[in-house]
């Protein structure tokens, strides 16, 4: 049986502590799943990635929850209500969306032993986490008021959840007057005002990078709802949307305290099918990032004195994944900060998915096998000399798509968008974890 893959979506997106709750719960349950980042630009990019990769299930955030659902081909429940999906389940090639924020919201609040019941709540925010939040403490009896930059938008999400709008100009109003006050607004835009605030209000602030509102509620005394609660909370409810079961809260929540990408801020690896473009684009962001630049294939034949070509002809294939696997161990033990470019069936081997996985951020780049052979030259690459190199082509990913799955943290799609510009989005997303924009 192939490995399921799990995925979030976003943009951006390497900052989502998501995959850690779902792989701690698969590494838990003993499941054969990995749960990784899959970077796109666009909603309709993420969902061709999640077609051609047959991803399982996937979460999705800002900004593409109120997008994606006109891509899915069933939409349930509250996301259909809300217009807003945070959970995609593929059930046979068919794309389901639902929206779990809600509950996740309203589970935080159970958690802290907070009724919700005639509470009279403001929310901050008319996007999809905003409607949301509305929703969720709507139908547990609170009183709920959204407040909105933009009217227009404001309005009709309260029109949808059944509340009252209040405009920005009233603000510090309603807040005077509120029990609950929830933020769902982007990381550092905070219209509240500190004076503003009371030790009788309760703040939820659904960023968890950090909040600016968050800190002046502590200074006032006033009791925080954790923003991990809501992801906890929603991503408990999507685990039984993929899987069927409920998982183990406790196991999920521990891995909020994993380490997390921001940690590997010295090497980048990139992995793919032969074509995908791992060497042109790990050129590119070494570059950019001024980090070095090591070409696992180069080094090779520098060690060996002939060419990858000349090596499998005269010393075959086990030889030279051989011969790979010191290389690797070679480089990642020695050359710091850098960017390495991994040969295709690098991942072929545990030994060197541990390695990748373990001391590096890595980066998969994928492309259709038609779109790669449109691309490259065959006659440089000695596991496409064959009748069909196509079906060849075809035959080599599905063997290694399990091992690139399992080894990967990141899907990067290189089928449509120039090399500049993959490399630049590249370059964005780890810029915004590891400080180096």
């Amino acid at each position: 049986m192939a490995t399921q893959v799990f995925a979030v979506t976003g943009n951006p997106i390497l900052h989502s502590k998501s995959p850690n709750m779902f792989n701690a719960q698969f590494k838990h349950n003993g499941l054969d799943a990995n749960y990784i980042y899959l970077a796109a630009e666009t909603a309709d990019e993420a969902i061709f990635l999640f077609r051609e990769l047959n991803v399982t299930g996937m979460n999705v955030t800002s900004p593409f929850k109120e997008t994606i659902g006109s891509l899915l081909d069933v939409v349930h429940d509250e996301a259909l209500i809300l217009g807003s999906v945070n959970t995609i389940v593929n059930k046979n090639g068919e794309l389901h969306g639902y929206n779990t924020d809600f509950y996740g919201v309203t589970q935080s609040f159970i958690d802290a032993g907070i009724s919700l019941k005639g509470k009279r709540c403001v929310v901050l925010g008319a996007g999809g986490a905003g409607k949301a939040a509305a929703y969720g403490l709507q139908s547990q009896g609170a009183q709920v008021v959204i407040v909105n930059r933009t009217e227009e938008k404001g309005r009709a999400a309260a029109e949808i959840i059944g509340c009252e709008y209040a405009n920005i100009e009233s603000l510090q109003t309603v807040v005077s007057e509120c029990d609950i006050l929830i933020s769902a607004l982007r990381q550092n835009v905070n219209p509240i005002q500190e004076s503003w605030l009371n030790e009788n209000i309760i703040v939820f602030d659904a960023n968890y990078k950090g909040s600016p509102l968050v800190e002046m509620a502590k200074r006032k005394n006033c009791m925080i709802v954790s923003a991990e609660d809501w992801l906890l909370n929603q991503a408990v409810a999507s685990y039984k949307l993929f899987l069927g079961a409920s998982p183990d809260k406790a196991v999920m929540k521990s891995g909020l305290t994993m380490p997390t990408l921001a940690d590997r801020n010295h090497v980048v690896s990139t992995i793919g099918i032969m074509g995908a473009g791992k060497t042109t684009h790990g050129k590119l962001l070494a570059e950019a990032m001024q980090f070095k630049f090591k070409d696992i294939d180069d080094e090779i034949v520098a060690k060996e004195h002939c060419s990858i070509p000349q090596i499998f002809s005269k010393k075959g294939e086990e030889y030279f994944r051989k011969v790979e696997r010191e290389t690797l161990s070679e480089i990642v033990a020695a050359d710091k900060p850098c960017v390495i470019s991994c040969g295709g069936g690098i991942v072929l081997h545990e030994q060197n998915r541990n390695i990748l996985k373990q001391n590096s951020l890595v980066v998969w780049f994928y492309a259709t096998p038609q779109t790669i052979i449109n691309r490259i030259s065959i006659d440089k690459r000695p596991l496409l000399q064959c009748d069909n190199p196509l079906e060849k082509l075809q035959e080599l990913l599905a063997s290694r798509m399990d091992n690139y799955v399992h080894t990967a943290h990141v899907v990067f799609s290189t089928e449509i968008h120039s090399k500049s510009h993959v490399t630049e989005r590249l370059k964005d997303e780890i810029g915004r974890i590891w400080n180096k924009k």
